[in-house]
């Protein structure tokens, strides 16, 4: 599941920079500033994921010591490691996309 969205992520970027260094010299204000701006949306949907599978991480691994379930447990830290991943992954993207932004707008 989790290559599936590093997949996606990666093709809806690279699509939208392969489109605008293709045509950015036909490209309009409005249009770049949309790829911007859907760009953002979806860093921002990707952070509150990672955050959710953090949280269920901990809760899951707290339950499981509650009620002595080792594999809810292992589950609990697996989940919250992955998301932690997520994290840290969409804060490279956010830096690569404000960078992309400055090589844009010369």
């Amino acid at each position: 599941m989790k290559n599936i969205i590093i997949i996606i992520i990666v093709a809806l970027v690279t699509g939208d920079i392969g489109y605008a260094i293709g045509g950015s010299g036909n490209m309009e204000d409005s249009k770049l500033q949309d790829s911007i701006t859907m760009m953002k949306e979806q860093s921002v949907s990707i952070q509150k994921m990672a955050e959710m599978m953090k949280s269920g991480g901990v809760t899951m691994q707290e339950l499981g010591m509650k009620y002595k379930d080792e594999s809810a447990v292992e589950k609990g830290k697996d989940m919250q490691a992955i998301g932690e991943k997520y994290v840290k992954e969409n804060e490279k993207a956010t830096e690569g996309s404000a960078s992309m932004k400055d090589i844009m707008d010369k």
